[in-house]
C-alpha cells in the first residue's frame, strides 16, 4: 500500500508530462493551418517562409501543402494571386513539392503537382518530364490524373518521345473506364491534335464504349 501511494504523485506528474507532450504537438501540427487562414498574401508569405512544412505528419503536411499550393495555384474559384506574386508562389511550392516528394516517393499526385510546378520555369524541363513519368508511374490508372497529364503536357514545347508515350498511355487509361471515356470526349474537342490518338483508343474499345464515347462528344458539342 505504501509503494502505491508514493507512485501516485509520480504517475500524475508522468501523466502531465503526457498532456503537456500531446498539447506541443497538436500546437506544431496545426500552427500551419492557423498561419495560412487569412488573405492570398498572408497565405503567399507562409509557403514562402517554411517551404519544408517541417515536424508535420504526412496527413497534415498533405493537407497544408493542398491548402498553400494546389488550391492557390490552380483553384478556379480561388482568390487569384496577383501577377507580380506568381514567380514567388510557383518557386516556393515548388521548393515544398520537392520536400514532399522525398517524403512520399510513391504519390503520384504529389509528382504531377511537382511537375506543374516545374513547368513553370524553363529551366525546369527535365525535372518537369522526370516528375510526369514518375506521376503515371505510380499513378497509371487514375483517371483523373492522367487527363491532368494531358493537359499539362499540351502546353510544353517539344516535349520528348517518353513524355509522348505518357500521353498515349494516359489516352489508353481513359478509354477504358465509363468516367474516363467521359473526360477523353471532352479532351477530344478541346485538343484537335490529339484527335488521331483519341481516336485509335476508342477503336479498340468494344462497340458499347464507342457508341458511349461519341454520345457523349455530340452532347458536349451542342
Amino acid at each position: 500500500m505504501l509503494s502505491l501511494k508514493l507512485s501516485a504523485p509520480l504517475i500524475g506528474l508522468f501523466s502531465a508530462g503526457l498532456l503537456c507532450l500531446g498539447l506541443y504537438g497538436m500546437s506544431v501540427e496545426s500552427a500551419p493551418f492557423l498561419s495560412t487562414a487569412g488573405t492570398v498574401a498572408d497565405r503567399l508569405q507562409s509557403v514562402a517562409a517554411d517551404p519544408d512544412v517541417p515536424f508535420l505528419s504526412s496527413k497534415r503536411a498533405l493537407g497544408v501543402f493542398d491548402l498553400d499550393c494546389r488550391r492557390l495555384a490552380f483553384d478556379q474559384t480561388a482568390e487569384t494571386i496577383p501577377f507580380e506574386d506568381r514567380p514567388r508562389l510557383n518557386d516556393a511550392c515548388y521548393e515544398r513539392a520537392k520536400s514532399m516528394v522525398a517524403a512520399a516517393p510513391g504519390n503520384a499526385i504529389l509528382w504531377l503537382t511537382l511537375a506543374r510546378f516545374a513547368a513553370t520555369d524553363a529551366d525546369r524541363r527535365d525535372t518537369t518530364f522526370r516528375a510526369l513519368e514518375l506521376s503515371r508511374a505510380y499513378g497509371p490508372w487514375q483517371y483523373a490524373l492522367a487527363t491532368d497529364r494531358m493537359q499539362l503536357i499540351a502546353l510544353i514545347p517539344d516535349t520528348p518521345p517518353a513524355v509522348k508515350a505518357i500521353v498515349d498511355a494516359d489516352i489508353a487509361t481513359l478509354a477504358a473506364s465509363y468516367r474516363g471515356r467521359e473526360d477523353l470526349a471532352k479532351l477530344y474537342i478541346a485538343m484537335p491534335d490529339r484527335r488521331d490518338q483519341i481516336t485509335a483508343a476508342i477503336e479498340k474499345r468494344p462497340a458499347g464504349q464507342q457508341n458511349q464515347f461519341l454520345s457523349r462528344i455530340r452532347r458536349n458539342m451542342q
